[in-house]
């Protein structure tokens, strides 16, 4: 196997601890990185098992496009159905961003890039969670003990706010990060960029009540506000957590970002504002807008038709 040593220096697998470091430069999470870099390197496993070029400059964009279409007609490891346009087209806007720090370092001069589209990804609405599904959720969890207390609140403020999970997951508990005298939590989104989220009154007193159990948590002096048996909360722990009160509350699988599609429609269905909305979710574009509106859409039609009644006025 080729080392670092033996390499040629335009060679993308040379080049890709470059550029992870770059990634760490511009301040992108740690997760992000490893996502970046494991797209950049997937691509050169392919390019060295099908004997093609791994030197950037030789690659065009021929062999890109050539790579996302393998990549398309590969089955999910998971599943063995074919791998999501979603996921293809996520490489293709990764290996983008590689490209352009490749033309800004001087590493090509052609971007393969500059003339390719990106896949054509269908929208696939995520289901919301019906209210008698939350209710059913909440009701798994009534009683005082850490663990109800705990996910009472979790569950809410993932209803009352949309957070994402990463997003959630790292909260921390200083009063400078929950904020009860105005209801608002600081939440780390997407860039590493810090955003004020408000939550609702029952929300604030499942905070409170589960903040009264944290404090005999072994724990407690931790940092970040969700803990568990072991320390703070994971993803996959706060993942688990909802499979966990699913499974008991005799529903079908939820996923954590279920609860982000569910407060949009919500949103939406209660005349909430597009641009109050973006700003709440941590958009800066109105595509994502109309992709979350995208879930349940069809129903808050409905509902306007009944409302505006236009045939029953003549």
């Amino acid at each position: 196997m080729p080392t670092s040593a033996t390499l040629a220096v335009d060679d993308l697998r040379t080049l890709v601890p470059d550029w992870r470091r770059h990634l760490k430069a511009v301040n992108r999470a740690p997760a992000t990185i490893a996502t970046y870099a494991g797209v950049a390197d997937e691509l050169a496993a392919f390019l060295v098992a099908n004997g093609m070029p791994t030197s950037v400059t030789a690659l065009t964009r021929e062999h890109l496009e050539h790579y996302l279409v393998d990549l398309a007609e590969r089955p999910n490891k998971r599943t063995g159905k074919p791998i999501s346009a979603a996921h293809v087209a996520k490489h293709y806007r990764h290996l983008q961003q590689l490209w352009r720090w490749l033309e800004t370092e001087g590493e090509i001069t052609v971007n393969a890039f500059a003339k390719m589209s990106p896949p054509a990804v269908p929208v696939q609405p995520v289901a919301v969670l019906p209210e008698d599904w939350l209710k059913k959720l909440l009701n798994t969890c009534r009683s005082n003990t850490f663990f109800d207390r705990r996910d009472t609140a979790l569950i809410r403020f993932f209803l009352d706010t949309g957070c994402r999970a990463g997003e959630v997951q790292a909260m921390e508990v200083s009063e400078e990060k929950l904020n009860f005298e105005l209801d608002v939590a600081i939440v780390m989104g997407k860039g590493r960029l810090g955003r004020s989220v408000p939550f609702g009154s029952k929300t604030g007193e499942a905070l409170r009540r589960y903040l009264r159990k944290r404090a005999t948590s072994t724990f407690a002096a931790s940092p970040y506000l969700w803990l568990g048996r072991s320390g703070p909360l994971t993803a996959s722990g706060i993942t688990r957590i909802v499979n966990r009160r699913t499974a008991a509350a005799g529903l079908p699988h939820i996923h954590p970002h279920q609860f982000r599609h569910t407060f949009a429609h919500m949103w939406l269905a209660s005349g909430g504002q597009e641009v109050d909305l973006m700003r709440l979710m941590g958009w800066k574009s109105r595509e994502m807008v109309a992709r979350y509106a995208a879930s349940a859409g069809v129903e808050r039609a409905h509902a306007a038709h009944r409302k505006q009644a236009l045939g029953d006025r003549i």
